[in-house]
This record gives C-alpha cells, structure tokens and sequence, in this order.
C-alpha cells in the first residue's frame, strides 16, 4: 500500500487580508467570516431604512405639511448617516466614521460610497475564494479519478 501525501496548505493558500487605503490612513482588513456578517449588518440596516421610507411614502406625499416633510427628511437623513457611523465603526474600528465623513468633506454620499467599496471588496474576496475552492476541489477528484482509472 502507498501511502499518498498531500499538502493542503498548500492547495488552499487564501489571503483574506488586505492593506485598504481610506482617507489617508491604511487598514489591514481580514475579509473572513467575521467581515462578512459586519458588511451584511450594513446592507440589512440600508435597506431597512430604505424599505421603513417606502412604508411611509404615501403618509409623506398626501398628509404631510411642509415643516413635517423637512422633519421627516432630517430624521432620515440622520439615521443613514448614523448606520453608516456604526458600521465604519464596527468594520474599520472606534471613531473611523466620523472620522471618514470630515475627511471627506462631510459627504455622506462619499462615506456610503467607502462603505459600498468595502462590501464590494468583501463580495469579491469570498467570491474569488468560493472560485477557488470549488476549482480545487475539482481538480483533487479529477486527479483521484485518473489514478483509479489506471
């Protein structure tokens, strides 16, 4: 009997880590599981206040007056902006939304566009580490499959 060796570190070699310049200051990020469920936390609250403005479109539209849509908008806008803090927070550490929003000219198009980046990032990385995993995985039962076959 032979014994067959098999290094899988090898095989499975992933860098999940990068070095993401933002605002002038370098991150080493671990896009991993962890990452993952901190990006999905941003979509899901995005997309909650989005879905909690549809909810509300009508009332806003035929029973508001003008100052209550101003309120309205305000609070809206502050929550988004707040999400945003808390997920940069959570991502890139203490204080790094606040810090990222004045740095960018207190924009919050420009702070959801970071936060966009990095899910975008993090979205490639599992992507391309799934790619890879399934590749190999196919190529271990091919070369089992050839030594069977002779």
């Amino acid at each position: 009997m032979t014994a067959i060796n098999v290094n899988l570190d090898e095989k499975f070699n992933f860098s999940l880590t990068r070095n993401v310049t933002i605002g002038k200051k370098t991150y080493n990020l671990t896009f991993n599981d962890e990452m993952y469920k901190k990006t999905a936390d941003l979509q899901i609250a995005e997309v909650s206040l989005l879905d909690e403005l549809n909810k509300q479109r009508k009332d806003f539209e035929e029973n508001m007056n003008v100052d209550q849509r101003k309120k309205f908008m305000h609070e809206a806008f502050n929550k988004a902006l707040n999400n945003l803090f808390d997920s940069l927070d959570s991502i890139l550490g203490k204080g790094e939304g606040k810090r990222l929003y004045d740095f960018y000219g207190k924009s919050t198009y420009v702070l959801g566009a970071v936060a966009n980046e990095l899910v975008k990032l993090n979205d490639q990385l599992n992507s391309d580490q799934k790619t890879n995993l399934k590749n190999k995985k196919k190529a271990i039962k091919n070369y089992y499959a050839k030594k069977k076959r002779k």
